[in-house]
């Protein structure tokens, strides 16, 4: 299994979304998956942390920069889920999870027998308009996997089913299959995007036993692989770059001392980000070279240290 207590998804908590300020605790007995049917898979249109939080810089670098201020962090939505599936800022599937798992998310709403807010812990995978077979494949092992620490973490057994309010309820189901048993609103995801591409929540909840009991998961393509554990790429930078994450870069560097004659951050890496990049290469007893490729973001990240 790719998640384990000691190896758990990355976190990003919406500390200030509608939801993680207005809901309740309860005491998860199932898992249940969404799609976002938006056709835009990177995760920073959903997620992204306040300004206040200490590790802004960090996610904003693996996550990409939301230019438009919609994320659920920061607009009020009367939605909120317990984790995200989709792609990190170099592209790359991953998990984040956005409130404690124990927090009721605010995903399937209500049908006329009640809703599974109250009992599963849910997520959302933001979906690329169904187009990408590869994408579909890395995402569905993602949400697989996630699934299965879920499960594992709390006990439960992903081809078991519950009684709730007179109805046997999946451990692991769907918003359209919360539709279907009236404890959910009319929605139908992701069950449309898992058929165009040959699969089924019974299939899912196969695959998921299967990773609990210890068993390969056959390769995805090459053209979207699923990363491990935490890992993540990101892009080298060197003289001349811009963007959210040059900005991110120069944060850190401030906060190593290493800010040298940059000013306020501009994402701009000109000629004094290059001096403040070798000052901290010098520092780092790192190859003077001016460009800030893997090894310098771990560094300056904390990766591994």
């Amino acid at each position: 299994m790719k998640y384990s207590k000691e190896n758990p998804p990355i976190v990003c908590m919406q500390t200030n979304s509608t939801c993680y300020q207005g809901t309740s605790r309860m005491v998860p007995r199932g898992i249940l998956w969404h799609d976002t049917d938006a056709g835009n898979p990177n995760l920073c249109r959903y997620v992204q942390p306040h300004e206040t939080e200490e590790t802004y810089a960090e996610m904003i670098a693996l996550l990409g920069k939301n230019r438009y201020g919609n994320d659920w962090n920061h607009k009020y939505r009367k939605a909120g889920m317990n984790c995200w599936i989709g792609k990190l800022a170099d592209g790359t599937v991953a998990t984040v999870q956005t409130m404690p798992w124990d927090f009721a998310p605010w995903g399937c709403h209500e049908g006329s027998r009640g809703s599974l807010n109250n009992t599963h812990i849910q997520f959302e995978i933001c979906d690329d308009g169904y187009k990408s077979k590869e994408y579909f494949e890395a995402v569905y092992k993602e949400a697989c996997e996630i699934t299965a620490y879920l499960c594992a973490l709390y006990g439960l057994d992903p081809l078991g089913t519950f009684s709730y309010n007179g109805v046997e309820v999946p451990v692991i189901t769907s918003h359209g299959e919360s539709y279907k048993l009236k404890l959910g609103n009319n929605h139908g995801d992701p069950l449309k995007w898992l058929k165009k591409f040959g699969k089924t929540m019974d299939d899912a909840r196969r695959d998921v036993a299967a990773l609990l009991r210890g068993e390969e998961w056959p390769e995805v393509s090459a053209a979207a692989p699923a990363p491990q554990g935490n890992a993540v790429v990101l892009r080298t930078l060197t003289e001349g770059c811009t963007g959210e994450d040059v900005r991110a870069l120069q944060i850190l560097l401030a906060g190593r001392d290493c800010n040298g004659h940059m000013h306020k951050p501009d994402g701009i890496f000109g000629p004094n980000t290059l001096g403040a990049v070798k000052l901290f290469q010098q520092k780092a007893c790192l190859p003077v070279t001016g460009e800030v490729s893997q090894g310098e973001w771990e560094n300056l990240l904390g990766v591994g240290q």
